[in-house]
């Protein structure tokens, strides 16, 4: 028995969404090579990408510790926060919540 499934939305954590997310850039890489509208490429169906902290505890113990820790969380993944800020406009259908 084949029971059909049809999410109406999807939720990835950004451990999963950005492989996704390269997918469909990279889908849209090929359909320019090909000489096709990359623009067609989206998620058929509404992403909500939520990307969690990566954080690793460098500073503690100091009333700055908060802060210097976030400021090198942005640091060491400023290329990923990007490409996801990327992907949040250049996609219709996908929200990346931050």
């Amino acid at each position: 028995v084949e029971i059909p499934f049809k999410p109406a939305r999807v939720l990835l954590q950004d451990f999963t969404g950005v492989p996704a997310v390269v997918d469909l850039a990279s889908m849209r890489d090929a359909m320019n090579k090909l000489g096709s509208d990359s623009n067609k490429i989206n998620p058929l169906v509404p992403v909500d990408l939520v990307v969690d902290h990566s954080l690793q505890i460098v500073e503690a113990m100091s009333e700055n510790a908060a802060q210097a820790n976030m400021e090198l969380e942005f640091q060491r993944n400023k290329e990923r926060f990007a490409f996801l800020k990327w992907g949040s406009t250049a996609f219709r259908n996908m929200l990346v919540v931050p």
